[in-house]
C-alpha cells in the first residue's frame, strides 16, 4: 500500500514527539524523571515536611513557623508530621525513604545525624550518602535549669556543693545529643556523682522537671525559656560559648566549670538523594529569604537561637565538619553506642 506523503505539520509533529522521546530517555538514563513530570511548577500538591521531634519542642516551634511561611511563599501547604522515636532517627528514615521528587522533606538536627552516627550501633540510613541538605536553618543552645520553688540549690556552684554532699542521689534529665554531652561534660569535668535519665520527649522532661519529680534538666533554651521567665525553671548555665542575650545574667559552662564542653545543637532541611537539583534550589532560595526576613529572624532569637545562614554545598560540608566533633565529644563524655 502506498504511503501518503506528510504534510510540514506533520513532519514537525513527528518531529516534536522524537525530540521529547529523546530527552526523556536521557532524562531516565540520569536519574530523573521524566520531563513531562517537571513541566508544571513545584509545588503542584501539598508537600509533607517530616519533624522528627515531638510537639512542643522548639524544633516543632520553628518548623510550623517555616511550614506557614513556605506554604504562603510557594502557593501549596507544607505539611507538619511529627514522627518521632530513637532520638530522631526513625522520622529521619522515614523521610530517606521517600519518593526523591521534593514532596517529602525531612528536618535534622546535630542529634539525629552527626551524633546519632556515635549513639547507635546501627542506623536504617548513613547521613553521610542518603540525604541532600537543601538548607541550614538555626543553631541554639542548651541551658541547665531547675525547679525555681522545690529545688535543693539556686546555683550551679551550689548545684555542684550539693552533689558532693549527696553522691548519686541527684539526677539530671535530657533528651537530645546536646544535652546528653552537656550533662556527661559536667560529671567528668567536676567529678561529681550524678545520675543521667534519657527522656523521649523533651517536653515530658520539661513537666517533670517543673513538677520538681526531676531536680536537674539539661535541655534546648527554646524549650524552658518560657518557664524562665514566669519564674517557675531557674537557669543555672548555658553551654555556648558565650552568655545568650536574652538571659545576660546567665553564666556560660565554661565560666563556672573549667574544662566542661562547649556545644550548640543545630537544624536543617534534607531531602532524599535522587531529588531534582532544581527542586533542592528552589527550596532553598525560598528558605533563604524567609531566614533573612525580620520576622523570622525575631521569633528565632526569641527562641533563644540564631539563624544559620549557607548555601546548600556550604551546609553539605557543615555537616561533614561536625561528625568527628560530635564523635570526639561523646567518646570524652562516656557515651557509648548502643
Amino acid at each position: 500500500m502506498r504511503r501518503q506523503p506528510q504534510g510540514a505539520g506533520d513532519m514537525i509533529s513527528s518531529m516534536q514527539r522524537r525530540g521529547w522521546l529523546r530527552a526523556s530517555l536521557a532524562a531516565l538514563a540520569l536519574g530523573l524523571p521524566a520531563l513531562g513530570c517537571w513541566a508544571q511548577a513545584y509545588p503542584a500538591r501539598p508537600v509533607r515536611l517530616i519533624l522528627p521531634f515531638p510537639a512542643g519542642g522548639t524544633a516543632d516551634a520553628v518548623t510550623r513557623h517555616l511550614a506557614h511561611k513556605m506554604s504562603l511563599a510557594l502557593g501549596k501547604p507544607f505539611v507538619v508530621d511529627n514522627v518521632v522515636g530513637a532520638a530522631g532517627t526513625i522520622g529521619l528514615a522515614q523521610g530517606l525513604r521517600a519518593a526523591p521528587d521534593g514532596y517529602t522533606i525531612t528536618q535534622i538536627s546535630n542529634t539525629n545525624t552527626v551524633a546519632a552516627l556515635h549513639m547507635f550501633k546501627r542506623l536504617p540510613f548513613d547521613p553521610r550518602k542518603d540525604m541532600v541538605p537543601v538548607a541550614s536553618l538555626f543553631q541554639i543552645p542548651s541551658a541547665v535549669v531547675t525547679n525555681s520553688r522545690g529545688s535543693a540549690f539556686g546555683s550551679f556552684a551550689e548545684m555542684l556543693a550539693y552533689a558532693r554532699a549527696n553522691p548519686g542521689k541527684l539526677s539530671y534529665a535530657y533528651s537530645h545529643a546536646t544535652g546528653a554531652v552537656a550533662g556527661a561534660s559536667v560529671k567528668q569535668a567536676s567529678g561529681i556523682d550524678i545520675v543521667a535519665v534519657p527522656y523521649k520527649s523533651g517536653p515530658q522532661a520539661v513537666v517533670e522537671t517543673l513538677s520538681g519529680e526531676m531536680p536537674l534538666l539539661f535541655t534546648d533554651l527554646g524549650a524552658v525559656l518560657p518557664q524562665i521567665r514566669a519564674g517557675k525553671l531557674k537557669a543555672l548555665a548555658v553551654t555556648s560559648a558565650q552568655r545568650s542575650a536574652l538571659l545576660p545574667e546567665v553564666p556560660t559552662l565554661r565560666e563556672v566549670l573549667p574544662g566542661a564542653t562547649e556545644f550548640t545543637g543545630w537544624s536543617g532541611f534534607v531531602v532524599p538523594v535522587g531529588t531534582p537539583r532544581a527542586v533542592v534550589d528552589k527550596l532553598h532560595e525560598t528558605l533563604q529569604q524567609i531566614l533573612a526576613s525580620e520576622d523570622t529572624a525575631s521569633f528565632l532569637r526569641g527562641l533563644g537561637g540564631e539563624p544559620m545562614p549557607m548555601s546548600a554545598d556550604e551546609f553539605a560540608r557543615f555537616i561533614k565538619d561536625q561528625e568527628p566533633l560530635w564523635a570526639k565529644a561523646l567518646a570524652a563524655a562516656g557515651i557509648a553506642p548502643e
